[in-house]
């Protein structure tokens, strides 16, 4: 919708980890308890240590599992901004979920940090 800042404030989820990942037709949400959440309603991809895709935005009714869960309890090593395209959550075992802002008139994604206001994207 604006593009991916870059000083996006991701980096109050470094050295924490995403204990819930919430799954919705036209969204899904990653939860940080204490921290905050990420919602994401637009194009995201996660990869393996190798780099390989292991997951990544599909139509629902076109999807037949989901390997998102691979990222619970994995504790956040660094986060990537890729202005204005995407940014990156890198996990400690290599992971990397990606997401993108690629629409520019409908959001992609929203941060909710505890106690500040929510960014929408």
């Amino acid at each position: 919708m604006y593009g991916v800042s870059s000083d996006l404030p991701l980096g109050a989820f470094v050295g924490k980890d995403f204990n819930q990942v919430a799954l919705g037709r036209f969204q899904i949400q990653f939860h940080c308890a204490g921290t905050g959440s990420i919602f994401v309603e637009g194009r995201w991809e996660l990869r393996d240590a190798k780099g390989e895709v292991e997951d990544a935005w599909a139509e629902h009714a076109e999807r037949r599992s989901y390997r998102i869960h691979t990222i619970i309890d994995v504790p956040v090593t660094r986060v990537e901004l890729d202005p204005p395209r995407s940014f990156t959550i890198v996990f400690e075992d290599g992971h990397r979920l990606t997401v993108f802002d690629e629409t520019p008139q409908y959001e992609s994604f929203s941060i909710h940090l505890n106690g500040q206001p929510s960014i929408y994207v």
